[in-house]
């Protein structure tokens, strides 16, 4: 059992050798298994998984940086207006460390996002309907981040409550990123810019994580629910209404964009028959309708 009570919060501290290599260990093993699956079980490509380079991805990675980069900062200022932070400096940090960071939490959010919003969601997607979809994953990259705790053993249960709701609106908004524009890069992009941003532009730790550098210097509330505690932003009541705002404006919006493979997949399903449903026989509709994406 976790305990999360207590006071005296230090954030979680680590190297970046580790990061890296826990970054590696965890997901290459992952992107394997995504690979023979999507191969071996869907029959399809892996590049329908949302991965197509010639639709203007980099305009949506673009974007979707910015977007996590503009919630960051937004809240980040919030605090030090209503006194969750005070004591903002720029450091200097090395074009190593920027480097560094960049491409490993690039790796990071891309697999997470692969993992989650790509091969998990969009399966779901061939068979049931998104809004169910959409709370299924997010409550699943929620309890993902319950291992966090397990560094914070003296966090407050306030804290940690408005965290899991913050994680579990964060995947509700890149799931919907996601659906709206039919592919990753928007998704994998805003979980990007939040992570950089937040860790190593405005110094608050990530998901409990410390960076070692940062290019703000920034004295964070470690018990404040306005700043998210040791916790970082995502455990800010300041985050949660900017995602629900967020949400509430990315389920407004509408794009041009194509049919995707869960679709075509989802009316082929729905148009069966009770007959053909109950005979156990179901045709790898994935492979047929590859040709149409």
């Amino acid at each position: 059992m976790m305990v999360i009570v207590g006071h005296g919060i230090v954030p979680q501290r680590f190297e970046p050798k580790q990061m890296l290599a826990f970054t590696c260990f965890s997901y290459v093993p992952v992107l394997i298994a995504i690979l023979i699956c999507r191969k071996l079980l869907d029959r399809a490509s892996f590049k329908s998984l949302g991965l197509e380079a010639h639709r203007g991805w980099q305009k949506h990675l673009f974007v979707g940086f910015l977007g996590g980069f503009a919630m960051t900062a937004v809240a980040s200022f919030t605090c030090l207006v209503v006194g969750g932070a005070h004591g903002l400096n720029i450091s200097a940090v090395s074009f190593k460390s920027l480097l560094f960071y960049s491409v490993c939490l690039c790796f990071q959010s891309g697999m997470e996002e692969l993992t989650m919003r790509g091969y998990i969601l969009q399966n779901l997607l061939t068979r049931y309907r998104e809004t169910g979809c959409i709370i299924a994953t997010s409550v699943l990259f929620s309890a993902l981040h319950i291992a966090n705790f397990f560094t914070l053993p003296t966090l407050p249960v306030s804290v940690a409550i408005v965290a899991m709701l913050n994680i579990t609106l964060f995947g509700s908004l890149m799931a919907l990123a996601s659906i709206r524009t039919k592919m990753l890069w928007t998704a994998i992009g805003l979980h990007w810019g939040w992570n950089f941003s937040t860790g190593f532009i405005f110094g608050s730790p990530v998901s409990g994580l410390k960076f070692d550098e940062s290019l703000l210097s920034v004295k964070w509330a470690y018990e404040s629910l306005l700043s998210g505690g040791a916790f970082g932003l995502e455990g800010s009541i300041i985050v949660t209404i900017l995602l629900c705002l967020a949400i509430a404006c990315l389920s407004r919006v509408s794009f041009e964009a194509p049919v995707a493979w869960w679709e075509s997949i989802r009316e082929a399903y729905e148009r069966k028959t009770q007959a053909q449903l109950d005979s156990g026989i179901i045709p790898n509709e994935v492979e047929r309708d590859e040709h149409t994406i």
